[in-house]
């Protein structure tokens, strides 16, 4: 092993294709591990419950329409409480399992950057969870609307709409947990505190705290883009702009909120803030790990 990291180094060719091979291998790695175990039944019941919730209200009331089922369940449920949860759970264990597992001492022996073995498992973590955000998006979208007399031309744009800002979210989360899973060992403590507070409550508040928030500018981009305009008794009924706290009457075309593209950029922008100051703390860190010889 020495020998081996000895001529990785004295080569930078050699070591540059060595430690894209062994990035490439953990990356699987990771994603195998993330899809296997408790984990994966856990997430798999969390995310199967909008399509649970749906087909319930559908058999016991008629009166919902499904582009209301849609709001409450793809547009509230899942961003607010299910996306953050699920990353939380992913990624808060990306380097945390591997130490408590003892087998974080064979990625160190081996000739890779420790910033890049955290980038390689904050994207397996990242593929993994995107992955799993729109396949269970496009089952809950399926519980809402087959079945229900609506066209998949009306609702399928929809679909591909929401699974994007699904996605979006998610990415942005799991780059935010996993630095905190580098600051605390308690991040899943912090992660939910954080999901209910920050997330749950402040981004429902008419103030300017809620421009910390992820939900804030995925909301933004989703009013924008989608209609949540329900008809109702009382006549039609902009259910984003009140359950969002969105003063469309004073501000019709919300020009007092950032735009889509200023809304995408924060996120994209906060999220690769994250990873990279993730990556540079897994580089400097001293990790403490059991070796082969300790006793």
């Amino acid at each position: 092993m020495n020998d081996a990291i000895s001529s990785a180094v004295s080569s930078p060719r050699s070591f540059g294709a060595t430690a894209f091979r062994g990035l490439v291998a953990l990356y699987l790695l990771t994603i195998r591990q993330h899809l296997h175990g408790r984990r994966w039944l856990v997430i798999g019941l969390l995310f199967l419950l909008p399509a649970a919730l749906a087909l319930m209200v559908r058999f016991t009331s008629s009166r919902i329409p499904p582009e209301g089922l849609e709001f409450m369940l793809a547009m509230m449920l899942m961003p607010q409480l299910l996306l953050p949860l699920v990353a939380l759970l992913y990624a808060s264990g990306m380097i945390q399992d591997e130490l408590e597992d003892q087998t974080f001492t064979y990625l160190l022996v081996r000739p890779l950057p420790r910033w890049a073995i955290y980038l390689a498992k904050l994207a397996a973590t990242i593929t993994t969870t995107a992955a799993l955000t729109v396949v269970f998006t496009a089952i809950t979208f399926g519980a809402i609307y087959l079945g229900a007399g609506i066209v998949a031309g009306d609702w399928m744009p929809r679909l591909v709409k929401t699974a994007a800002l699904h996605v979006l979210a998610m990415t942005a989360y799991c780059c935010l947990f996993g630095l905190v899973s580098l600051l605390t060992k308690r991040a899943q403590i912090v992660g939910v505190v954080y999901i209910a507070v920050i997330e749950g409550l402040l981004a429902n508040l008419p103030f300017g705290i809620r421009l910390i928030t992820v939900i804030y500018y995925i909301r933004l981009i989703a009013y924008r883009t989608l209609s949540y305009v329900v008809a109702t008794p009382r006549g039609p009924e902009d259910m984003a702009a009140e359950a969002w706290q969105l003063n469309i009457i004073d501000d019709p075309q919300l020009l007092l909120h950032p735009s889509p593209s200023t809304c995408l950029l924060m996120l994209l922008g906060a999220s690769v803030a994250c990873a990279c100051l993730g990556a540079r703390i897994c580089s400097q860190r001293e990790f403490h790990v059991k070796t082969p010889d300790s006793p």
